[in-house]
């Protein structure tokens, strides 16, 4: 089984990173973890830390164990880190139980199944499109889900960060389990935190993932999520899976098979030229680098 993965980290505006993501493989099986540690309580980090400890840990021993069933698997992993969660919180007289967001995410033999509780999310992107994201498990989805707002106002929603369930808690998680997947060729998985998403669109990192090896689309996404969320920036975090083998011309777009575009092909709200060439995007990311390190400098 071919594929490239990546992760990636920033801390934002933010005095820490209560992100954490983590990846795990055996010769046929690759596993991908995301956690967002919730920063309305105490120890969000830890919750995050211990999230993505006992999926790894949980995996482990599936893997020794032999044959595994993964849908089962993705169950019980995230209710053994919840309750891992809560015993932490008790052994060390927490005042509050710290809860954390968690994605988790199985390829194997071509196939992928995933789970998830809270708010990040996992997009799953063809060569041509974004196929579908994972539904928050938020306040404000719900009023989606009610027909009271645009799924288009979701990010910029005052109450975005309102979840109604978390990995840690005196409730038991609603763990969302997904169907098997068979994956094509270029087919990539993305796992993300509120940071990310709530920055770019879909749309948007589809055509970056399309221009660039995942390393360097991954870079150019956080660098304006940095910069969209400006001094009060969340913590951004990725991790990506890419089926097969990438393949790419450096510093071009592939526009023949990007498949239709509203109007004007952009490359996160940067106009390209009719013939998918990134040339003026490269100017801009310069831009955008030098745009960050002054702000580095300035709130230093």
């Amino acid at each position: 089984m071919k594929y490239s993965v990546h992760e990636a980290t920033r801390i934002g505006g933010r005095s820490s990173n209560q992100d954490r993501s983590g990846f795990a493989y055996t010769t046929d099986t690759a596993l991908l973890i995301l956690a967002d540690g919730m920063g309305g309580h105490m120890a969000g980090d830890m919750a995050a830390e211990i999230l993505v400890a006992t999926v790894k840990d949980v995996f482990r021993k599936r893997v020794v164990r032999g044959h595994w069933h993964v849908p089962e698997f993705l169950i019980d992993a995230l209710f053994t880190a919840h309750e891992t969660v809560n015993a932490y919180a008790e052994r060390h007289a927490l005042p509050e139980i710290p809860r954390t967001t968690a994605v988790v995410c199985v390829v194997k033999r071509g196939r992928a199944i995933w789970a998830h509780v809270g708010d990040s999310r996992l997009y799953h992107f063809s060569r041509e499109k974004c196929l579908f994201h994972t539904r928050d498990h938020s306040v404000v989805q719900q009023l989606v889900d009610e027909g009271r707002i645009d799924e288009d106002a979701v990010a910029a929603h005052p109450e975005r960060n309102k979840l109604y369930n978390s990995i840690g808690g005196l409730v038991l998680p609603n763990i969302e389990l997904s169907q098997a997947v068979a994956l094509n060729e270029g087919d990539v998985l993305m796992l993300c935190s509120d940071g990310v998403w709530g920055e770019l669109s879909a749309h948007e990192m589809f055509v970056a993932l399309r221009a660039y090896p995942l390393a360097r689309a991954a870079a150019h996404m956080l660098d304006f999520a940095e910069l969209r969320g400006g001094q009060n920036a969340d913590n951004a975090t990725l991790i990506a899976l890419r089926f097969g083998e990438e393949r790419f011309e450096p510093g071009r777009l592939d526009m023949d098979t990007a498949g239709p575009l509203d109007g004007p092909a952009t490359l996160l709200g940067h106009p390209l030229a009719e013939n998918g060439d990134p040339g003026d995007l490269d100017a801009l990311l310069a831009e955008i680098h030098a745009a960050l390190e002054k702000h580095r400098r300035d709130s230093g």
